[in-house]
């Protein structure tokens, strides 16, 4: 299983500062969530991939300024919104997974 200081690790590769402090552990604790689950159905996410989205989910939330993050975060920004609508296309297999991923 994914843990916070593998998730914050990861993250740190797609930013140009420490930016731990401006994402709530909230966030954290969905894509941790998310990522059991998704794992449990056979999606096989990363530690990257989870970092991605957790960006993605803090950017979508305006905790997370775009120049917060560096070349491969923007990318993974990008990624996780393609990823996610992948996600939501079959959403009675993976909607476990994306309820995981709203707000509590």
């Amino acid at each position: 299983m994914i843990k916070y200081g593998e998730l914050h690790q990861a993250l740190s590769r797609y930013t140009k500062s420490d930016i731990h402090e401006d994402i709530p552990v909230d966030y954290y604790r969905r894509v941790i969530k998310a990522w059991f689950r998704a794992n449990n159905k056979g999606l096989s996410w990363d530690v990257q991939q989870a970092a991605a989205i957790l960006i993605y989910l803090t950017f979508n939330e305006d905790n997370l300024h775009p120049s917060q993050l560096n070349t491969d975060g923007l990318k993974a920004l990008d990624w996780a919104e393609i990823f996610l609508q992948q996600l939501e296309t079959d959403i009675y297999k993976n909607e476990d997974v994306l309820d995981a991923l709203k707000s509590a």
